[in-house]
């Protein structure tokens, strides 16, 4: 869908903003799938989040993101150019479902929040249904994603003592869901998949829901 040459210049050009805005930490690079189709389920809990998975995923990615991204200064030509695909927030958007499907039966790796927004607390909030349905439709494993230190509350301070903050971006072992699962078990799933990466005080609603990340 996308070219990979488009994928590799936004890939060098968001690696080499964040390597002149911030100290980032990656690890887990080995547990994504470089083939076929695979969703990449993150936290969310700041605006570079996407953009960090962007630069340092082994692999091209389609982008799910809200819909006013596109409406942004700079931010928003250069997601349009990149192909990512909007989706209203608050609604059902069937549109946007069917898009991620189709994405992921192409054999191409997907990235959402499966929160469906940023956190406010920059903690695990209860996820929506809707990414759990793509990857159950398209059948395909989730990888996923745990992210820290992008909250505006940390970034801001850090860069006003001129120094640069901390971000860390950890990918976790793909699973599957397992034979006849419910959407809302599926997605739930998905997070506790998440929470097991994160710091504890990053686990929100989850905290008291941890697996191993091989379970």
């Amino acid at each position: 869908m996308r070219p990979v040459s488009k994928n590799h210049f936004f890939r060098s050009l968001t690696r080499l903003t964040l390597w002149a805005l911030a100290r980032v930490t990656v690890s887990g690079i080995e547990n994504v799938p470089l083939t076929d189709g695979v969703l990449l389920a993150m936290n969310h809990i700041g605006d570079a989040d996407a953009l960090l998975a962007l630069a340092y995923a082994p692999r091209p990615l389609t982008i799910i993101g809200k819909s006013e991204i596109l409406g942004w200064p700079v931010l928003g030509p250069l997601a349009r150019a990149y192909g990512m695909i909007p989706v209203k927030r608050g609604e059902p958007d069937r549109v946007t479902l069917q898009k991620g499907i189709d994405v992921l039966r192409a054999g191409q790796a997907l990235l959402i929040a499966p929160e469906g927004r940023e956190s406010p607390s920059g903690t695990l909030e209860r996820a929506k249904e809707g990414p759990a349905f793509m990857a159950l439709h398209a059948r395909v494993p989730v990888a996923p994603v745990a992210i820290t230190g992008t909250m505006w509350q940390q970034i801001f301070p850090e860069w006003k003592r001129l120094r640069r903050p901390r971000l860390t971006l950890t990918f976790g072992p793909p699973f599957t869901f397992p034979p006849n699962i419910k959407r809302r078990a599926a997605a739930d799933l998905m997070m506790r998949h998440i929470a097991v990466l994160l710091p504890a005080d990053y686990r929100g609603v989850y905290a008291d829901e941890l697996l191993a990340p091989s379970g």
